[in-house]
């Protein structure tokens, strides 16, 4: 596309949603962006655009989409493209004014990231953002908290923590690196998760107890990201980091793999499995999601505890070797035959 003479071309910076809920009773939705060390809360209601009938029929649509997806070929992602229009040309302009820092980046700096709270509004029949006062649910969304101090795991305070710089200021972090330079990857805890944490850190706890041996390729608990020293608030949990070059099983295979290695994989994934059931421990995410591909094409599980398994375990037998059982013909039957099943 050719430019006007004259005209300066602003690439916006790295951002990418970073939470999103939704409410269709109350038609209403908050989109949390991250971008350059920033934290943007974007909070679209039907009474914000009271102002304009088709951009509230458009919210109502979009709400369907989320909770329906995909309506009419729309996703979620459709969604953010709508909503977040007018905060693109803000992140440009924060980009410009704010100067990076000379240091790396660590957890802290994105737990803690400055919050800017907007309303999304209406004038002239346009999506606009309307400056809003900052709220304590914003400003404390992530951490879960225990019913009692857990000094069973080795804990880290957020400063303690260093971040990829690329990913670190405008996304969740991934991977990151402990004091002694080991790479782990950070599993974020948001406010309310406390029953999520609870469930995984009991799953942690059976496989240390369990001796599973550590040729058998599941993520391990390293340690907790805590606050402070306050060992009952845990802002995540730091797993085993498998290799960056990685993909899901579900990728690998959709995207053409060998069948030899598409063989490979599902006797890994039931040998693992095994292991697992031997020592009365539930995979419980089981998925094709939840089966990563390293560089040395070796399957590993991760997701253990459960998680969303999409649909691959029956919801009556969640949580269960059953359950595990049963995801795991429909994972073997996807590998090797090779298809784009979807059981969601």
């Amino acid at each position: 596309m050719s430019s006007i003479p004259g005209e300066i071309i602003v690439t916006p910076p790295r951002w990418s949603v970073i939470g999103f809920t939704f409410s269709k009773p109350h038609l209403s939705a908050e989109f949390v962006v991250m971008s350059n060390r920033l934290r943007y809360v974007i909070h679209a209601t039907d009474a914000s655009l009271a102002k304009s009938p088709e951009l509230r029929e458009q919210l109502r649509s979009f709400l369907d989409v989320a909770e329906n997806t995909p309506v009419e070929g729309y996703t979620v992602d459709d969604f953010y493209e709508w909503a977040l229009e007018p905060l693109i040309p803000l992140l440009c302009e924060d980009a410009r004014l704010t100067s990076t820092p000379r240091r790396a980046p660590n957890l802290h700096d994105f737990l803690y990231a400055p919050v800017l709270e907007y309303t999304l509004g209406c004038k002239s029949e346009e999506l606009v953002l309307v400056p809003k006062m900052e709220s304590p649910e914003t400003q404390f969304m992530f951490g879960a908290f225990l019913p009692e101090s857990c000094n069973a795991w080795p804990c880290y305070l957020p400063f303690d923590i260093q971040l990829e710089r690329e990913t670190g200021e405008s996304a969740v972090p991934r991977k990151v690196m402990l004091p002694d330079g080991t790479p782990a990857f950070f599993k974020l805890m948001r406010r309310g998760e406390e029953a999520i944490l609870e469930r995984e850190l009991a799953l942690y706890d059976r496989l240390r107890a369990s001796q599973l041996p550590g040729s058998v390729r599941v993520a391990r608990l390293l340690g907790l990201v805590c606050n402070g020293h306050n060992l009952r608030s845990v802002f995540g949990l730091l797993l085993t980091y498998i290799d960056l070059r990685t993909t899901s099983l579900t990728r690998a295979v959709e995207c053409g793999a060998q069948v030899r290695l598409r063989r490979r994989w599902s006797e890994q994934v039931m040998r693992i499995v095994h292991n697992l059931h031997q020592r009365r421990l539930v995979w419980g995410g089981a998925s094709p999601n939840n089966v990563i591909i390293d560089a040395s094409n070796n399957a590993w599980l991760v997701g253990l505890g459960g998680g969303s398994s999409g649909g691959w375990v029956p919801q009556e037998l969640v949580g269960t070797i059953d359950g595990d059982l049963v995801a795991l013909k429909k994972i073997v039957d996807f590998t090797e035959g090779g298809l784009s099943i979807s059981y969601s």
